[in-house]
């Protein structure tokens, strides 16, 4: 029966993988046009030519977004809410046509999504076919499929998670540093993996990644004090417009019966909440990563399915824990996050996303404290 079922299951990811390569590859001009993409690249454009505070600016970047994107393809109130050094990238992929530079973009993520595998296959080793595997969930998993059809970085978020990890286990501060940076550049993540670094004690890592955090998001007083003040309006603006619809952390789950500045605020009192108690429960063992890692999306401000593409990261650390016998196989649970997410995408206005996963985390971490009361009367007689 359980054969059985392993292999259903793997059907059934093959299945979802297959459905994402279709979904990605076959992404039809228009829709490419209105990704989020063209809204990073048109303030790349503005970054090349030198206006380093006009992406802040809805005017300015407006107009250019009509330019890239004519005949209305894209609404033009949309914001840049990236801090500026995050621009640079797309500063250099303006270089190129809309259409080349979005795919483009798609095969630098892919790259990196597999580089993020590869690191933490060096931080926390699983067998050989593991990270063939995760490869495989990666493409099954509707956060990649929603990354790579709107263009947007959530990749280096994954990226940043896994070096985050390895730097628990190599002393190498630029490793830590690029950590950090990355993950600032969705900076409500951050925390989550300084935490980390503080419940293991890595203080010169910690130090090092908050260090590379505070460059990349302080960049924008590159263009003067006001291009910071901007970045902030626009990430607080880019909140209240996504607290309703595809939010998938816990105030999506009631954002739209309260009005967008309650809403709002309740949003960051909770995150808040979660993060001082994730600083209070720090302990040094990978349990923690994984369950900050987890706790902190699901509390995120802003998480749209995307962005739970840093998931990636703790999924990995729960199979290690799977290894270690501390949890049981979590790949069922990740399937029905997966459809969740999937049926968020074309279901109601109420995310089902945010329920699958609090009832995962609970589940699992009860499960979690069960193995581990088993496990102290046999080390106990051992001992």
């Amino acid at each position: 029966m359980t054969r059985r079922l392993d292999r259903a299951m793997l059907a059934l990811v093959v299945a979802l993988a297959a459905a994402g390569v279709i979904v990605i590859v076959s992404q039809p001009a228009a829709s490419r046009l209105s990704s989020d993409f063209t809204i990073n690249y048109s303030a790349g454009l503005l970054i090349r030519d030198g206006y380093l505070t006009a992406p802040y600016q809805q005017a300015e970047l407006g107009d250019v977004m009509r330019r890239v994107a004519p005949d209305g393809a894209i609404d033009p109130r949309l914001p840049f809410s990236l801090p500026l050094a995050a621009g640079l990238p797309y500063a250099a992929l303006s270089l190129l046509p809309l259409d080349v530079a979005f795919r483009l973009f798609q095969l630098v993520s892919i790259g990196l999504l597999l580089l993020a595998v590869a690191l933490l296959q060096r931080a926390l080793p699983l067998p050989r076919s593991a990270p063939r595997l995760a490869v495989l969930g990666l493409l099954a998993a509707v956060p990649t499929w929603a990354t790579l059809t709107e263009g947007q970085p959530t990749a280096w978020l994954a990226l940043g998670g896994a070096m985050a990890v390895l730097a628990l286990r190599v002393d190498s501060l630029a490793l830590a540093a690029g950590a950090g940076a990355l993950l600032a550049v969705k900076p409500q993540y951050l925390p989550a993996y300084l935490t980390i670094l503080f419940a293991a004690r890595r203080w010169w890592s910690l130090a090092a990644a908050s260090s590379g955090a505070g460059l990349l998001l302080l960049s924008p007083l590159a263009g003067g004090v006001g291009g910071l003040s901007a970045m902030v309006h626009n990430a607080l603006s880019a909140n209240q417009a996504v607290l309703v619809r595809l939010n998938e952390s816990w105030i999506g789950l009631f954002g739209a019966a309260l009005p967008a500045a309650a809403a709002t605020w309740l949003a960051i009192a909770l995150y808040l909440g979660v993060l001082v108690g994730l600083v209070l429960l720090a302990w040094r063992r990978v349990a923690f990563a994984a369950l900050a890692g987890a706790m902190t999306a699901l509390a995120s401000p802003h998480a749209l399915p995307h962005d739970l593409l840093i998931l990636a990261v703790p999924a990995w650390l729960a199979m290690v824990l799977y290894r270690d016998g501390a949890l049981p196989t979590i790949v069922p649970c990740l399937l029905l996050i997966d459809l969740a997410l999937l049926f968020d995408l074309h279901g109601f206005d109420l995310p089902v996303g945010p329920i699958a996963m609090t009832l995962v985390v609970g589940w699992y971490g009860w499960q979690f404290r069960q193995r581990i009361a088993r496990r102290r009367p046999t080390m106990d007689r051992a001992a």
